[in-house]
């Protein structure tokens, strides 16, 4: 849509410079420069009523329906249908992540691993480029694609470090892909950097110190401290090699990252 307006508006303004290099009347330039501003106004309030046409589809599909007991997730069709339709707005490049996400809950890891990879594509600049990331690798693991998802996840750590948010559930889950890898060494140094989360409540650093000390228990010797460190008595409830900073443990479980608003 921006595009059009842009096109639009150069072509105006190129015959607006004619009639003036060709010294038409003061009133034929006038005119044509009314119409530019009117065509630009135009072009901007159909940009605007698509955007709250979009808006107000998106509103219209729940990310789940409730039914007795149960709660069950919309299927990928009524967001992947909103965002071919509006695909230049910000309800359609959000219900293109949603329709991804569902895809993915639906077990149909090729399809949302293309949906994701389309949408990084479209939208490099997205606010949601990191969840979309984050859903490419998740698909790959559910292909059965180890490798590639922890290649993926490492370059998520890297790429958005200062962000908890993301690094968090993100070296979690390399740290576990790693254990499938046979690096319970690789794996043990993520679970640590998590274990020593100053936050009672941070469910990854609870999840993390769960998972050390299993890993301990079937490798021992990853929890011996390196030769010539200094040892000292220690009273924690946990193995000294975790060097816990907390060992409160929330039981909520973590939020998806591709919620709706």
């Amino acid at each position: 849509m921006e595009a059009e307006s842009t096109q639009s508006t150069e072509r105006y303004l190129k015959t607006l410079a004619w009639l003036h290099a060709n010294q038409k009347k003061l009133v034929i330039g006038t005119v044509v420069a009314t119409a530019i501003v009117l065509v630009a106004a135009v072009l901007a309030w159909q940009k605007t009523a698509a955007e709250s046409e979009a808006n107000a589809e998106l509103l219209k599909v729940p990310v789940a329906t409730v039914r007795g007991a149960s709660m069950e997730p919309t299927p990928p069709a009524p967001f992947l249908a909103l965002a071919r339709d509006h695909a230049d707005t910000p309800a359609g490049e959000y219900a293109a992540l949603l329709g991804a996400g569902a895809l993915f809950t639906e077990g149909k890891y090729p399809e949302a691993h293309q949906r994701f990879s389309d949408f990084i594509s479209k939208y490099p600049s997205s606010s949601l480029l990191a969840q979309a990331k984050v859903g490419l690798a998740a698909s790959l693991e559910g292909e059965g694609k180890i490798s590639e998802a922890a290649q993926k996840y490492q370059e998520i750590i890297t790429t958005y470090a200062a962000d908890p948010n993301i690094v968090s559930p993100a070296k979690l889950t390399l740290a576990r892909l790693d254990e499938a890898l046979k690096k319970p060494e690789q794996a043990f140094t993520y679970y640590q950097e998590l274990a020593r989360i100053n936050n009672p409540y941070d469910p990854w650093a609870g999840e993390a110190r769960e998972r050390a000390e299993i890993l301990i228990a079937k490798h021992p010797e990853l929890n011996r401290p390196p030769p010539g460190a200094a040892t000292a008595p220690s009273t924690a409830s946990h193995p000294p090699g975790l060097n816990l900073s907390s060992s409160a443990v929330s039981n909520k479980a973590p939020a998806s990252p591709v919620a709706k608003p």
